[in-house]
């Protein structure tokens, strides 16, 4: 028997090919960024299948969140290691 619902990563995929357009009109820099996030959201796709969701968005944005707050985490560690080095 076949599947009548998408699996949560064609959800994700169709959601984020709807960014195509959006995409190409960012400058270089924000369409790097936009990738960086992206690129989250797909490592944290397991984790986005837990959480019920009607609106594939709610879990797309919490990844993105994540993976805003895990590069200020290692950017604030580079500091103090740079800083204790003194």
């Amino acid at each position: 028997m076949g599947r009548t619902v998408p699996t949560w990563r064609d959800r994700i995929e169709s959601e984020i090919g709807t960014l195509s357009r959006f995409n190409r009109a960012l400058n270089h820099g924000d369409r790097i960024a936009l990738e960086i996030l992206i690129e989250g959201v797909r490592n944290r796709r397991a984790a986005g299948g837990m959480m019920p969701s009607v609106d594939p968005w709610k879990p797309m944005l919490v990844s993105m969140l994540l993976e805003c707050y895990s590069k200020i985490a290692e950017l604030e560690r580079t500091l103090e290691d740079l800083s204790s080095e003194r």
